[in-house]
């Protein structure tokens, strides 16, 4: 294992299937809970993850998939799809949640989206997750009021600088959030939802418009104003998520 490390600084995920290296489960969790471990040798423990045997297995994986660097986190979102869903019962508490939350918003998508899959495909932590979703939508959209009021850019205004990193940021994390939104979605939450929903209706930036939408057309009894405001939308994407969803005429 040294040598390989040696021999080169990065692998790729199918580089790393094809290495003919056996490492054992207790080596694999002795390199993840060793800080000095080299980063190579943490994905490589990762990757050759077959299942765990206990909650601490499940909180030594999650710690990784938030402040590590970027290939360690990416490959623990990939790597958590096969072990979330046999093991449903150690990722429902706090922590689990908070960290597949992170995770949510992360700044690499593949690791968003391995995250967003995970809900889809998880009954349990989609209904436990839900709150803790919608409570990161209502911090953040303070913060882009905060924002709007102290820089006087809007999301809703064509002309205000696309460019700013910290409005990019904000943009490309409710994103995400309001694309998990729309994979948990239930009833439980309803007024949150609206009051959400009613303020990103009108961002400038139609993916979070198609977001918006995607959560009205998965809502039981969606109000008519905001179907009517998805549906004559000027973006083909966002009228397009509710165009089954509509009974009155054009």
């Amino acid at each position: 294992m040294d040598n390989l490390i040696k021999n080169k600084s990065s692998y790729s995920i199918e580089e790393l299937q094809e290495i003919d290296t056996e490492i054992n489960h207790e080596e694999i969790f002795q390199n993840l809970t060793d800080e000095n471990c080299h980063d190579f040798l943490k994905i490589f423990s990762i990757l050759n993850i077959e299942k765990i045997n206990s909650k601490k297995e499940a909180d030594i994986v999650l710690y990784h998939l938030t402040q590590h660097p970027n290939p360690i986190r990416e490959i623990v979102g990939l790597k958590l799809k096969d072990i979330v869903l046999p093991n449903e019962e150690y990722f429902v508490d706090d922590y689990s949640l908070n960290q597949l939350t992170k995770g949510i918003i992360d700044i690499n998508p593949n690791i968003s989206r391995a995250i967003c899959e995970i809900l889809d495909n998880s009954k349990t932590i989609k209904e436990k997750i839900e709150i803790k979703i919608i409570e990161e939508i209502e911090k953040l959209t303070k913060d882009v009021k905060a924002y709007e009021e102290a820089t006087k850019d809007t999301f809703n205004d064509k002309i205000r600088n696309k460019k700013n990193h910290a409005k990019n940021k904000k943009l490309f994390s409710l994103y995400w959030l309001l694309e998990a939104l729309s994979i948990c979605l239930s009833k439980n939450y309803n007024s949150k939802v609206l009051e959400i929903i009613n303020f990103t209706i009108n961002f400038t930036d139609y993916t979070i418009r198609e977001k918006t939408a995607k959560i009205i057309a998965n809502m039981d009894n969606a109000p008519m104003e905001l179907l009517k405001k998805a549906k004559y939308d000027q973006n083909f994407y966002v009228k397009n998520q509710v165009y089954d969803k509509i009974n009155f005429e054009d």
